[in-house]
Parts: structure tokens; sequence; C-alpha cells
């Protein structure tokens, strides 16, 4: 019979979950999801949603680290799980997030001038981790001999997510750092193609996996909302598309064709991304009733990918100035907040109890 887990510094740090940083990426889009909103509390809670993820990401970063170095099997036994080994990107993701909040508040912290070159180095070190994680993550995939359908889920979606993200902050620096912009322009627009083409090669496997098979683990449940996030992602990339060549001339693009095409995408997208959200609360509602949604850290699948719909919503409404828009766009700002508070308390309960540093592979 095996010993029951015992809390200590070397054990956390032994299993140490990867899928922590899940967490830092739903507390750090809060700021970005809300910043369409012209509200006295707006301000205030991206400042405290800032700090406390990036506290939150110092305070796992040492762990993650340290189990590189100290407990290399247990690395590798997280990156041949055909599970967990995809959440590995979230550390990198979370610094590209952060470059995205200097970014969107760039006096808050710092001055103005030192936030954008900070955000340009957070955008490089994040999108080198993206791309090391992306092609180790994907080598032991390829390799592995015991991936059942059965393992397909949703989570399978990050590591395309993570390369989605990169030319939403690249697209933007490239505005700013003309000199740099052909690094920023061809690294963002491979990652925009890399991203997209995975996210339809991974989408089909996951969609087969979910109809001919049975419904993940409870455990697994949260990570349907994860499928929100390719199409709200791709349509602040061509938010950000819009932006950058309606104001600058690259690669020979005519901006008024560009501005047309991108606002028509953007919405296009964003309604395949709206419609997963219902999808999603339908799902989970069949698991609260028909099965069962114990909490487990994949709660956390709830936040980020609610809170990418939300900034898609918005700049969706400003791209079409639709009322209808705007509408649903406050309906997922209130509903990001709430489980975020939701799954927040439930990770406190565990971190009290200890529970939840459980190894669970």
């Amino acid at each position: 019979m095996a010993e029951p887990f015992k809390l200590t510094p070397r054990s956390l740090t032994e299993h140490f979950n990867p899928a922590w940083f899940a967490a830092v990426m739903g507390t750090a889009v809060i700021p970005l999801a809300i910043s369409f909103l012209n509200f006295s509390w707006v301000r205030p809670l991206a400042f405290a949603s800032i700090v406390f993820s990036v506290v939150v990401f110092c305070m796992f970063l040492a762990p993650w680290t340290a189990k590189f170095f100290l407990y290399p099997s247990s690395i590798r036994k997280d990156f041949n799980h055909p599970i967990a080994s995809n959440f590995f990107p979230t550390m990198p993701i979370a610094l590209i997030l952060f470059a995205l909040n200097l970014l969107k508040y760039p006096t808050m912290f710092f001055s103005e001038q030192f936030s954008l070159q900070f955000a340009y180095y957070l955008w490089f070190l994040g999108a080198t981790g993206i791309y090391v994680m992306g092609f180790v993550i994907l080598v032991h995939i390829f390799r592995h001999q015991e991936i059942k359908l059965q393992h397909a889920n949703f989570g399978w979606y990050i590591p395309p997510v993570s390369k989605l993200i990169i030319p939403i902050a690249g697209y933007e620096l490239a505005g700013y750092f003309p000199e740099r912009a052909e690094l920023l322009i061809t690294i963002s627009t491979a990652s925009f193609g890399i991203g997209f083409f995975l996210f339809l090669f991974v989408g089909a496997a996951v969609y087969h996996r979910y109809i001919y098979h049975e419904l993940p683990m409870s455990r697994f449940a949260a990570t349907f909302f994860i499928g929100i996030a390719p199409g709200a992602i791709i349509s602040v990339i061509l938010f950000k598309i819009m932006h950058l060549f309606s104001h600058h001339s690259y690669m020979g693009l005519d901006p008024t064709t560009v501005v047309t095409m991108c606002k028509f995408g953007i919405v296009f997208t964003w309604g395949f991304a709206a419609w997963w959200f219902i999808m999603a609360v339908i799902m989970i509602l069949y698991y609260l009733t028909k099965i069962d949604l114990p909490y487990a850290l994949s709660w956390w699948a709830f936040t980020f990918p609610a809170g990418a719909l939300c900034v898609a919503s918005g700049v969706a409404w400003k791209a079409s100035q639709f009322g209808i828009i705007y509408y649903f766009y406050l309906l997922t700002v209130a509903f990001l907040l709430l489980v975020w508070t939701l799954v927040f308390i439930w990770t406190m309960k565990g971190v009290l109890s200890g529970k939840i540093f459980a190894p669970t592979h």
C-alpha cells in the first residue's frame, strides 16, 4: 500500500503540477478582459490582478524550476504523461500575458518607455519558452506508445493556444518598435500560422474522441472551456493586425483591404468562441446534474478561456459597434469574475488542507 501523501517542501517540489500556471493565466487575463469598461473600479481591479498574478507567478516559479534540477525523473514523468505534458507552456504563456498587461497599462507601474521595453523582452522570453516547450512536448507525444483515444481532451489545445498568444503582443509591439518590426511581424505571423493549423489538427482529434468515446472523467470536465480559447484569440489577433497595418505599411498590404477583411474576420471567429462558450456551459451543467463535478486544479481552465472570450467580445464590439455584442461582453465579464472568485475559494481550501499538492499521476 502506498504511503499517504505528506506535504513537505520536498514533496511539494517533486510533485509540483505544471497546471498551476493556469491559475496565473486566469488571473493575468482579468486586466485585459475588463479594459473595455469605463468604470471607476476597473483600474484598481486591474492593478490588484496584475500584482497578485506576478506574486503567484514568482511563488510557483521556484518549485517549478527546482523540479527540473532536483527531480528530473518526475519531470520526465510529467512530459511523458499524455495530459499533464500539455500544461508546461502555461508558464511562458504567463510571460506573454504580463507583456500584454504592460502594453495595456503602460504607466501603471513604470514609465511608458520602460514598460514597452520590458514588454518586448517578456514577449521574446515567453515566445522562446513556448517554442522550446512545444517541440519537447510534441517529440514526447509522437514517441509515446501508450496514448489512447480516451486520453484526448481539450487540454491538448494548450500548445496551439500558446502559439496563438505570441502574435497578440508581437503585432502590437511592432507598432511601437519599427526598427524591430521585421522580426516581430515574422515571428508573429509564423506563430499565427502554426497555432492555427495545430488548432485544426488537434481539434479534429479531440472532437473525434468526444463523439466516439465516453466523456472524460469529471476532473477534466473544465478543460471543455479551453475550446473557447483558439477562436477568441484569433479574433484578437485580427484586431491587432487591423490596427498595425492600418497605421503602418508592411509587405505591400493595402490598409483598406486589411481593415475590411479583419473586421469581418473578428466577428466571424468571435462567433465560434461565443458558440463554444454556450456549448461548454451546457456540458458543465450536464456534469453537474448527470455525473459529478468535484473540485480539481483543472478548474482554472474555466478562467483564462472565459477571459479570452471577454477580450474577443470587446474587440468584436469595437470593430462592429454592434450593441448585442457589447451586452454579450458584459455577460462574459460577469461570468469571468464570478467563476474566478469561486475557483479561487475552492483552491484556497485545497491549499489549506494540503490535498491539492498531492500527485495526480
